[in-house]
């Protein structure tokens, strides 16, 4: 019998599904618009935090196969999201960079980000908010 002040890590890891599973709902609700799969969108915020990437690191972030990742940014690339560029070091590696649509595209998909995760903070106080920004630099390092 679990006692009254034992910590339950089976109850905050389904928590945690939930939490996961509430805002992954909200976002493609949100995202539903934008007529861009999820896959895109993710390669998309890649790119933007890790400057001309290459393939492999996009695969690697995803955690899918280069093979897979050729499919997604070749159909990114016929959508006018993506260049593709060999690099000048190595013409084994080819390096993706977003075009002036997907940078529009990722703006405004920050943008429903930010609305998104502050409907869902509105819940807390200033203090709660302070808490799980600290916590959750705590568990990320």
């Amino acid at each position: 019998m679990k006692k009254a002040n034992e910590f339950n890590i089976a109850e905050l890891q389904e928590l945690v599904s939930v939490f996961k599973r509430t805002m992954g709902t909200l976002y493609k609700k949100e995202t539903s618009s934008l007529h861009c799969p999820l896959s895109h969108l993710e390669v998309m915020h890649y790119i933007v935090e890790h400057a001309n990437p290459s393939m492999k690191d996009i695969a690697a972030y995803l955690q899918i196969t280069p093979p897979s990742v050729t499919s997604i940014v070749e159909t990114m690339v016929e959508q006018g999201l993506v260049k593709r560029d060999v690099s000048a070091g190595d013409r084994r590696t080819v390096r993706v960079t977003l075009t002036p649509k997907a940078i529009k595209l990722t703006a405004t998909l920050k943008a429903k980000k930010t609305k998104l995760l502050t409907l869902m903070l509105q819940k807390l106080s200033a203090e709660q908010k302070q808490q799980l920004s600290d916590i959750i630099k705590t568990l990320v390092k």
